[in-house]
């Protein structure tokens, strides 16, 4: 999460750097040209905020994915030191289920696989989402180049 803070501060510090050269830009045209470069302006804002809110989306969700491979290792070491016929339940919606051992194992070794894959796919969309971010600046500086 820090990590994203400060990523996030830089962004901010980029906009408000290239927000300051483009009014001075803005300054120099003339109006229609100034609300046809306001509009545009408006609109990298627009597009780099949603950016970074999929960002911040992307990476509060890699972190529950975490979590809940922590908890699921947590709970497969501690099911592994009970002896094998000691009954286990596994809750399904609002009832409990009898199960087996293994069968409990097995369903917790699928849930920790199925977070790993989710974490994989999370970390490409948010790979993608900063090269996003990095086209959308260098636009943005090319647009706004005194």
């Amino acid at each position: 999460m820090t990590i994203y803070t400060d990523f996030n501060a830089i962004v901010i510090i980029i906009l408000d750097h290239y927000s300051n050269k483009a009014n001075i830009f803005l300054e120099m045209a003339s109006n229609e040209q100034a609300d046809e470069t306001q509009r545009m302006l408006g609109q990298f804002q627009m597009k780099m905020i949603d950016i970074q809110t999929s960002l911040r989306k992307s990476t509060t969700q890699v972190e529950g994915l975490k979590r809940d491979i922590h908890r699921s290792k947590l709970t497969d070491k501690e099911i592994n030191t009970i002896d094998e016929n000691t009954p286990m339940f596994i809750s399904v919606g609002r009832m409990f289920v009898l199960n087996k051992k293994s069968d409990v194992c097995e369903q917790i070794e699928n849930k920790i696989k199925l977070c790993e894959n989710d974490i994989k796919k999370q970390e490409g969309t948010k790979s993608y989402l900063e090269k996003q971010l990095r086209e959308c600046e260098l636009q943005f500086k090319e647009k706004f180049s005194v």
